[in-house]
């Protein structure tokens, strides 16, 4: 039986489980007086926060077992563990992976994004912006749930990527009589996914030459471009990223994004 995501979000919330405005990791006083009574109202309650989750494993002692058994260790810690998210909200958030997912590859406009950027008609080129959109939208998530959700979330996104860049390729594959998806392809792409993950963040929270420098080796692939061009990219970024801010937690994910904002012509 098929339920719709805003359906069962009123369910959680009707039957009194936590809904996940709930699992909001920061809320913004308007004073550090203020700040502090909110925290001595809730003295046993510790924020988990994505950044803290990172943080701790950057402070955690190195590991004196060999990489691939560490490697091993924490997957089947990760399978076996109790998971910490509840039931239902487990529901909402793999429903909403998925819908957010083909939000960032269907929904922006691929043709003009094409033309304002300088890009090819490629698959590559099509590959990268979702790449940007899919980053965009987590950036924007990671700061709005708990830790445990968000990682959830995330697993979730990145899945229904990954199973839609296979078919995708599969299908021009079979088209051109040549196979695309093979494991050395597969890696050169989640090689990249990886790439532009880190170098966009690093370039979004330092500055607009940083950020100029991510997509010239990621969106152009270190070819030679009209500076323009990025600089149109990175107005897309940082204007996007503002107008995602203002968007409701719970109508991204119930709603996902509909229609992506666009540079104005």
């Amino acid at each position: 039986m098929s339920i719709s995501i805003r359906c069962c979000t009123r369910l959680l919330l009707s039957t009194g489980r936590p809904s996940l405005i709930s699992l909001r990791p920061r809320e913004y006083a308007t004073s550090s007086n203020e700040k502090e009574e909110k925290e001595m109202e809730h003295p046993s309650k510790k924020l988990n926060t994505v950044d803290d989750r990172a943080q701790s494993l950057l402070d955690a002692p190195a590991s004196k077992l060999p990489h691939a058994f560490s490697r091993i260790s924490a997957a089947l810690k990760l399978k076996f563990a109790p998971d910490p998210v509840d039931a239902g909200i487990k529901v909402l958030l793999d429903a909403a992976s998925s819908q957010l997912y083909y939000n960032c590859a269907d929904n922006y406009d691929y043709d003009r994004l094409c033309e304002t950027f300088g890009l090819p008609d490629y698959f590559s080129t099509w590959y990268k912006l979702t790449l940007m959109h899919t980053w965009m939208l987590l950036l924007r998530l990671h700061t709005s749930l708990d830790a445990d959700a968000y990682l959830r979330l995330q697993r979730g996104v990145l899945s229904s990527l990954w199973l839609d860049v296979d078919k995708r390729l599969e299908i021009i594959g079979d088209e051109h009589n040549k196979v695309l998806n093979s494991a050395k392809d597969m890696k050169r792409m989640h090689g990249l996914h990886l790439q532009t993950i880190f170098e966009y963040d690093e370039g979004f929270l330092a500055d607009d030459t940083r950020l100029a420098g991510a997509l010239w080796r990621n969106l152009y692939m270190e070819r030679e471009v009209d500076p323009a061009r990025v600089v149109n990219a990175i107005k897309y970024i940082r204007s996007t990223m503002a107008w995602l801010d203002t968007l409701d937690l719970m109508d991204v994910l119930t709603d996902g994004v509909k229609e992506w904002k666009q540079l104005s012509p």
